[in-house]
């Protein structure tokens, strides 16, 4: 090798070490790059003036048991608030009522017809059917009132009782017949007996009462209470399409879009 390329070799080694001897004083392990605080690394930069006054004292004591109930919001008039919707949507809330009713006669009418039938019977796929079509039914019950009342459980305090009946209907009913369980279905039906006795306790404090149960010996209640009940069991379905009327005013025919179910 010649003393040219000698001298050229050497000088590129000697910058080398050079550079590496110089990074190696500054290089930061890994773990000492994840304790650095990105904050306290922002507040030396200088673009960061802390204001002494407007931060806390450190060792603040924590809020007092006094200092949180201030934060908790209480409404004077708590559930009188309830009393008043249901005191002014009475009849509309009683109608739920009487819908559950008829829901309620309807499965008793059919569970009695299977109580104690033999399974693979034709008496027991009657019954089978019925269900099919009638726990749809009582579910879609239960959907139409939410959508048609969509803050109900905030309004009122009947729904309560209402939803109750409702569970009792779809699930307890159902059960006690399929066993062919004569102490259930008692028991369901001391149950309703409560769920009414709630209702007629909480009607007497906003002025109201439950409508009186018809009598079925008499004909014209029996086929008032039968029209009633047919419509709940079967209400018109919503097909999606909007019913169009003509309605007038002004001279001019104008066009009105009827939603409703």
């Amino acid at each position: 090798m010649s003393n040219t390329w000698r001298l050229v070799l050497g000088s590129i080694l000697v910058t080398a070490f050079a550079v590496s001897s110089s990074g190696c004083g500054e290089h930061k392990s890994l773990e000492d790059s994840l304790k650095t605080n990105a904050e306290d690394e922002f507040e030396k930069s200088g673009a960061y003036k802390p204001n002494p006054k407007k931060r806390p004292p450190d060792g603040l004591p924590p809020p007092t048991d006094a200092e949180l109930k201030a934060w908790d919001r209480k409404d004077p008039e708590g559930e009188k608030h309830l009393y008043k919707f249901d005191k002014q949507n009475l009849k509309k809330m009683l109608n739920y009522w009487n819908e559950l009713e008829c829901y309620r006669e309807n499965m008793k009418q059919e569970g009695e017809k299977a109580f104690g039938i033999e399974p693979g019977s034709p008496e027991d796929e009657q019954w089978y059917q019925f269900k099919q079509v009638f726990i749809p039914k009582i579910n879609a019950w239960q959907q139409r009132l939410f959508a048609n009342e969509p803050r109900i459980l905030e309004k009122s305090k009947l729904i309560g009782h209402f939803l109750e009946a409702h569970e009792l209907i779809m699930h307890g009913y159902p059960k006690a017949y399929n066993d062919s369980d004569r102490t259930e279905i008692e028991k369901s039906d001391a149950h309703w007996i409560i769920i009414e006795n709630k209702i007629t306790k909480y009607l007497k404090n906003i002025g109201g009462e439950l409508p009186p149960k018809p009598n079925l010996e008499d004909p014209k209640q029996k086929e008032a209470h039968d029209k009633f009940c047919e419509k709940a069991l079967n209400p018109p379905k919503n097909t999606g399409k909007a019913k169009v009327k003509k309605v007038s005013g002004g001279g001019k025919k104008a066009k009105k879009l009827d939603m409703s179910n």
